[in-house]
């Protein structure tokens, strides 16, 4: 099937599927997004690469072994739009489940948010493109149930409560 347009036409849609690629691939990029009330940060895989790193080398119940997880700081992350300041913030999942912390957490263990497992960046399929990950190996009191629900992966967006 085809379908003729006059040259106004043609042009008109062309912009708007030039327009609307352009935001979708704007949008793919966005791999993690801050919230802090009326403040919003869109940060890239590519952001979140460029900041200072941390390793954790740990197991958790999600995996077999141990895996050596490589991101910044939660903390780190958190202090970029203020939600470092807060009490407790919320980890969205790209199916939209969530999980509620306190922000002290992040103070007391080092936790990161991991954008490589084993030297290899996180995909949809490995639980990327980020994963909130606490050096569950080094800290005994992290062998408990309430943190194993806190290792929340496809993290889309970080927001106070």
């Amino acid at each position: 099937m085809s379908v003729r347009m006059r040259g106004g036409l043609r042009l008109l849609a062309i912009l708007a599927l030039a327009a609307v690629a352009s935001a979708g691939q704007a949008m793919a990029e966005t791999a993690l997004t801050l919230v802090n009330g009326s403040q919003t940060l869109d940060l890239s895989a590519d952001d979140l690469a460029a900041m200072p790193q941390t390793t954790i080398k740990t197991e958790n119940e999600f995996v077999d072994g141990t895996v050596t997880y490589v991101g910044p700081l939660v903390r780190d992350v958190l202090a970029r739009v203020g939600l470092d300041k807060v009490d407790n913030v919320r980890f969205v999942a790209a199916n939209d489940y969530y999980v509620d912390v306190p922000t002290q957490n992040f103070r007391d263990y080092g936790a990161i948010l991991a954008v490589q497992a084993d030297g290899e960046r996180l995909s949809r399929r490995d639980k990327g493109p980020v994963w909130l990950m606490y050096p569950i190996s080094d800290y005994p009191e992290l062998h408990d149930p309430i943190y194993s629900r806190r290792l929340i992966w496809q993290v889309v967006k970080i927001t106070s409560e």
